[in-house]
Order: C-alpha cells, then structure tokens, then sequence
C-alpha cells in the first residue's frame, strides 16, 4: 500500500544508529530518502536506489539536505528524522491516521530519550511542552508537514543550522492553526546531555537560539556547533 508520506533523513556519514533507523522504515513499509553531505559543497545527485529508498549526496547543511530530500520525492507527506531516531509502532500509526485523512497539517512527536534517567524525562517533557505551546519544533522531535504547507513559505529553509526553528517559525505564521503535537513519542538518544552536562547544555542551545534571533547568521553558528562536537 502507498503510504503518500516519505521519511527525509539528513546525515553527515553512514552509523550503526542510521542503518537501525533504515531497518525501521522498511519494517514499516515507509519509503525514506538519505541525504548524506558530500565533500567540498558538490551539489545534489540524482541519487542511488536502495532497499525501500534513495541515498542522495548533497552539500553539508542540514537544511540544504533536507529540502534536496523534498525535491526527490513526490509524496504530499514528509516526515524528517534524525539518523538516531528510533520509531515506536504507536507513533508511526498515529501518524499514518493523519496522512490518511490528507487534511494538510504540520507538527511533531512528542521526544522520549532513549536513555531513562529522570534528568532525561525531565528535558523530554519540557521540550514536549514548550513546544506544544510555542508551536516551535526540534529536529529531534521528527517533524512532519504536508507538502502544500511548505509552498505557502517557499519551501524548507536552506541553511546549515537552526532549520527546525526557522521552518516552525514560518509555519506558525503562515498555517499556525494547522500544528498538531502527537502524543505517541519519537526515541532519540541523549548522549549529548549526559557527555556535556545537562544545565551546560540547556545553556549553549539557548545561547545559539538567543544569537540566531538577534541576527547572527546559521553559517557562523554552524561552525559554532560543530566544533563543539568534535
């Protein structure tokens, strides 16, 4: 059965996490597509076919990949998630009763970490909440959209970071009434809080939002984020 929905995911290099993830798709029978960044900014292929999929190269920006994704594909549902996301059956049939009833919506799944430690909990439902009243969305959250939404802001945002943000903020403006928050949870992993510390790392992720809005640029915090990782 076509499903009319694509899942976009965006990764810098192939992982174990991303190989589970496209084990996932295909168990559930959702086509997918992989962007994987390229070297030295080499605009997006025409893509390899894979098992229940495309693998694109494009250059390294999340948002750059994401919307070569979008252009590969001609479903009116897209569905982005991390390469360490792992899906529930819950969510994905939640979801699924969305796309089938084809009224054009957007939003994003509750985040559940799939390390359960309370300190996790505690960041999963704040995150939950805050963007269920902020109508802001995390790429670890898996956001979803119609196809017809995204036209209404001229596409997915190109730009290496803080994607997730600038495309929730459009949205908000444009179809704000049309966000919807499922319930059924997305797993992702919270390495990143338990190796840099978790009130560390609430402060850095808000002082890069903080920056983004008053004006600095996603190029520079980009650079600014992914020397962090290394």
């Amino acid at each position: 059965m076509h499903k009319n929905i694509t899942v976009i995911v965006p990764t810098l290099a192939p992982s174990q996490t991303l190989e589970a993830l496209l084990g996932q798709l295909r168990a559930f029978g959702i086509d997918f597509i992989l962007v994987q960044a390229s070297d030295g900014g080499v605009m997006a292929d025409t893509g390899t076919a894979v098992e229940g999929g495309l693998w694109l190269r494009a250059p390294a920006s999340r948002g750059g990949q994401i919307a070569a994704g979008i252009a590969g594909c001609d479903t009116d549902w897209l569905w982005v998630l991390h390469d360490d996301s792992r899906l529930c059956a819950a969510t994905v049939e939640q979801l699924l009763q969305v796309v089938q009833r084809g009224i054009p919506r957007w939003g994003r799944c509750d985040v559940r970490f799939q390390e359960d430690t309370w300190p996790l909990r505690m960041v999963a439902a704040f995150m939950n909440l805050r963007s269920r009243l902020s109508k802001i969305c995390t790429g670890d959250q898996g956001m979803f959209f119609h196809r017809q939404q995204l036209g209404l802001i001229g596409g997915f945002p190109v730009q290496p970071l803080m994607e997730d943000i600038e495309a929730s903020k459009r949205l908000k403006n444009a179809v704000g009434n049309e966000f919807l928050a499922l319930t059924a949870p997305l797993v992702t992993s919270g390495r990143r809080w338990i190796e840099y510390g978790y009130t560390a790392t609430i402060l850095h992720m808000w002082r890069m939002r903080w920056r983004y809005f008053f004006g600095a640029s996603p190029a520079a915090l980009f650079q600014q984020y992914y020397r962090r990782q290394d």
